[in-house]
C-alpha cells in the first residue's frame, strides 16, 4: 500500500491560499457571522442576563441570525411537506437578511439517490414562494466528513454527486465541528479539505460553513455532535483560531451552531460573554470583518 505524503498544516493552507484570488490575498474584506445559538443567558455589567434576548443582544454587536429548520418542521412522514415549505419561505421572505438553512439529515447519504430528489423538492418549493431569503441545507453539498481522515479524498467522488444540490442553494455550508476535540492541528486540516471541496462545484456562491463552538468531554458513542453529554467551549485562541482559519481559506463568513443541550460539567448552560473566551472572539472578529 502506498503511504499517504506527511503534509503540513501551513503547507495546506498556503496551497489553498494561492488558489483564492489576488485580492482575498491582500486585502481586508467582509466575513459574517451568523449564529444559531439556543443558549438562554448572556453577561451584561459585569452580571448574568436574559434582557435583551441572547440572539438579538448577538445581533448588537455585529452576529447575525440564521435559521436552521429542522426536520420536523418541513417533511411529513419523510416526504417534503408542501404546506409546511410554504409557510417557512413566506415567514421568511419578511426578513430577507436572515438565511435559511434547512437541516436535510435524511436518507443513505453514500446513496445519493435516497437524498437528492427530496432534497431538491424541498429547495424547489421554497424558492417558489420565496426569491429574496438564501438558502442553503446542512452538511449535503459537500459532504460532512466527520474530521480528517487520511482516506479523506475518498469523499470527492460523493461531493461530485451532490452537484445538484449545489446548484440549487444559494450559499454552500461545509459542516467543521471540532469533532477530533481539542486538536486544533487536525480541525484545520479538515477545514482545507472541505473548504476546497465547497469550491470545486465551482458555484460562485457565497461559501457558509458550519463552526461549533464546543468540544465534547464525555462521549456518548456516536460522532454526531447532536448527542448530549458534558462539554466545554472553545477558549478565546481556539476560537480566533478557526475563524481566521476560515478567513485565509476564503469564507464569507461562517454559521455558529450550538445546541440547546450543550451542559457544562457543572451541568448548567453556556453564557455567552462578550469579553472572555468564544464569546469575545466572535465579537472581535465581527467587529473587524464588517
Amino acid at each position: 500500500m502506498t503511504p499517504y505524503p506527511k503534509v503540513t498544516v501551513s503547507a495546506l493552507l498556503l496551497t489553498a491560499a494561492a488558489l483564492l484570488p489576488c485580492h482575498a490575498q491582500t486585502a481586508a474584506r467582509k466575513f459574517t457571522i451568523y449564529e444559531f445559538i439556543p443558549y438562554h443567558d448572556h453577561v451584561a455589567g459585569g452580571a448574568v442576563s436574559r434582557v435583551p434576548a441572547l440572539d438579538q443582544y448577538m445581533e448588537s454587536l455585529g452576529i447575525h441570525r440564521v435559521k436552521v429548520v429542522y426536520e420536523d418542521r418541513f417533511m411529513t412522514n419523510d416526504q417534503p411537506d408542501e404546506k409546511k415549505i410554504e409557510g417557512i419561505a413566506k415567514a421568511a421572505a419578511s426578513t430577507p437578511n436572515i438565511p435559511v438553512s434547512f437541516d436535510t439529515e435524511f436518507g443513505d447519504r453514500f446513496q445519493p439517490p435516497t437524498v437528492i430528489p427530496r432534497v431538491s423538492q424541498i429547495l424547489s418549493i421554497y424558492h417558489q414562494f420565496n426569491t429574496v431569503t438564501p438558502v442553503g441545507v446542512y452538511a449535503t453539498a459537500p459532504q460532512n466528513t466527520y474530521a480528517w481522515k487520511a482516506d479523506i479524498h475518498r469523499f470527492d467522488t460523493l461531493n461530485e454527486s451532490y452537484r445538484p444540490i449545489a446548484e440549487q442553494v444559494d450559499f454552500l455550508s461545509p459542516v467543521l465541528y471540532n469533532y477530533e476535540g481539542a486538536d486544533t492541528e487536525a480541525w484545520k486540516r479538515a477545514a482545507v479539505y472541505n473548504m476546497d471541496a465547497a469550491r470545486k462545484y465551482q458555484t460562485g456562491k457565497r461559501l457558509l460553513p458550519y463552526l461549533g463552538i464546543i468540544i465534547r468531554l464525555q462521549s456518548s458513542g456516536k460522532d454526531d455532535q447532536s448527542q448530549h453529554g458534558a462539554i466545554r467551549t472553545l477558549t478565546e485562541a481556539e476560537m480566533l483560531t478557526r475563524l481566521q482559519t476560515l478567513y485565509d481559506l476564503g469564507a464569507d463568513g461562517c454559521i455558529v451552531w450550538a445546541s440547546s443541550g450543550d451542559r457544562t460539567l457543572d451541568g448548567t448552560m453556556p453564557v455567552f460573554d462578550r469579553n472572555s473566551g468564544w464569546g469575545k472572539a466572535l465579537a472581535d472578529f465581527a467587529a473587524a470583518h464588517k
